[in-house]
């Protein structure tokens, strides 16, 4: 029997298992969405002046070498968006620095850095452009105009923003929390924004290597059919994306819209979906982000703010609550002051979809992959009864002698980085450069992902 599939050459990147890409059989293992850890409650509160009515659900996060970044959308009692900047140095403890850039009723010892007073303006997110000379390395997607279209700016520094010379950079409605970031892998940026079709919302996507020069946005994702007739649950349609290029691992990316439901009750949680591509997505109807209790910050609305913070062998994510459900629903105004807050969850590395084994042992073959390097790594959890083994095949699925399943180790635990071994050696060097299959056997276990090291 010959190579069957598709060819992956996977080198020494991390592979996640979100979808069957990377699969040519399996039996028993399936696809799983792991839903994200809630922490304790909010990480900011409204508290100054500038934020009397809100911290709205409008938010960016980015570490930057170890400092952690926030950029937030605060509301005043005049009704007036300012984009506010925080940093923290644990992700859950976060400071509002006085900066001196922007004259807030007389002062400038406040965290503003950014407001548009007249003219429109639609708070969007902020992203740190590899790509970019130093003076533009921080980037700024949001709404601007009447009616809005969407805008740009860019900043050295996150904190001293200059509006495009182009504007707008995409002649397009907005009004969502647009996502912006640059794709090292297409060299380009690439813009998620609000696509409005016949009485719905859903999800558009843009590309250009110019910043300030996008072409119009196409549909990438929309609700399907029975969701927005709502027939076994209310009419929802998809309010933001909140869409990022994961970091740490190859040709991964992630969306996690609001999926809002219509009367009744016009609340918002948070979905999850995967894409190899950034164009094709897949889409959980189970919930990511569950709503809080009754009475909380987030009990109407939840909003995922685009990027990501690794801390230690975990991810952690932001988002926006607020305790008042979607306008028209009658209960939705008046908004009390200091309405909304900063909340955070935490997931394991690589840990929103898994490939689940039974408790009867499961099998899972790999396409056919090439690797560089002398050792192999999972992210696995087995928990205290689950356990897994790999077997390397050769192209014509033979095992190969040294790598069998009988010769493999059992796997036991949970661990984000697992060395895999076959009787206490884990050697693979004679194999890097070889067409191989890894055949994944399985109990009780849930695998999230591999990579073959130096």
């Amino acid at each position: 029997m010959g190579v069957q599939g598709t060819l992956a050459e996977v080198g020494s990147l991390k592979q996640l298992l979100f979808d069957d890409a990377l699969m040519e059989s399996r039996e028993g293992f399936t696809t799983t969405m792991n839903p994200a850890i809630r922490t304790e409650g909010p990480v900011l509160i409204p508290e100054k002046t500038w934020e009397h009515n809100a911290i709205w659900w409008i938010i960016s996060v980015v570490d930057d070498e170890g400092v952690y970044k926030m950029w937030y959308d605060a509301w005043d009692e005049e009704n007036q968006w300012r984009l506010c900047y925080a940093t923290s140095q644990d992700g859950i403890h976060w400071v509002r620095p006085s900066l001196g850039v922007i004259e807030y009723r007389g002062s400038r010892d406040n965290n503003i850095v950014f407001e548009r007073l007249t003219g429109g303006y639609h708070a969007g997110s902020v992203f740190k452009d590899p790509s970019a000379p130093s003076w533009k390395r921080y980037k700024y997607i949001y709404g601007g105009g009447e009616p809005l279209k969407i805008y740009g700016a860019y900043s050295p520094d996150g904190i001293r923003w200059t509006p495009c010379a182009k504007e707008p950079i995409i002649p397009w409605y907005t009004d969502t929390q647009n996502v912006c970031f640059w794709d090292d892998g297409l060299r380009k940026y690439v813009a998620f924004v609000r696509w409005n079709e016949k009485g719905y919302r859903a999800i558009g996507r843009t590309e250009s290597e110019d910043f300030e020069n996008f072409p119009p946005p196409v549909k990438v994702h929309e609700p399907e059919e029975e969701e927005r007739r709502g027939d076994s649950v209310p009419a929802m349609d998809l309010y933001n994306s909140a869409a990022v290029k994961y970091p740490y691992a190859a040709n991964s990316y992630f969306m996690f819209p609001s999926a809002y439901y219509h009367d009744p009750p016009h609340t918002m949680d948070v979905q999850l979906a995967t894409s190899r591509d950034s164009i094709h997505f897949t889409r959980w109807k189970e919930t990511f982000v569950r709503m809080g209790l009754e009475g909380a910050f987030d009990s109407q609305r939840i909003y995922m703010a685009p990027g990501m913070l690794r801390v230690g062998d975990e991810i952690w994510m932001y988002y926006g609550g607020l305790s008042r459900p979607h306008p028209p629903h009658p209960q939705a105004r008046p908004y009390p002051s200091r309405h909304g807050s900063v909340g955070r969850v935490r997931i394991r590395l690589d840990g929103f979809v898994s490939q689940d084994a039974p408790r009867a042992v499961g099998h899972l073959t790999t396409v056919p992959l090439r690797f560089t390097g002398n050792r192999l790594e999972v992210n696995m959890d087995g928990s205290a009864g689950g356990w897994l083994k790999v077997e390397v095949l050769d192209e014509s699925m033979n095992p190969i002698q040294g790598f069998s399943e009988g010769e493999g180790d059992f796997l036991w635990g949970n661990s984000v980085r697992k060395p895999v071994t076959w009787k206490g050696k884990g050697d693979l060097s004679t194999l890097a450069g070889r067409i191989v299959r890894l055949h994944f056997i399985g109990r009780s276990v849930k695998l999230y992902a591999f990579q073959f090291l130096e």
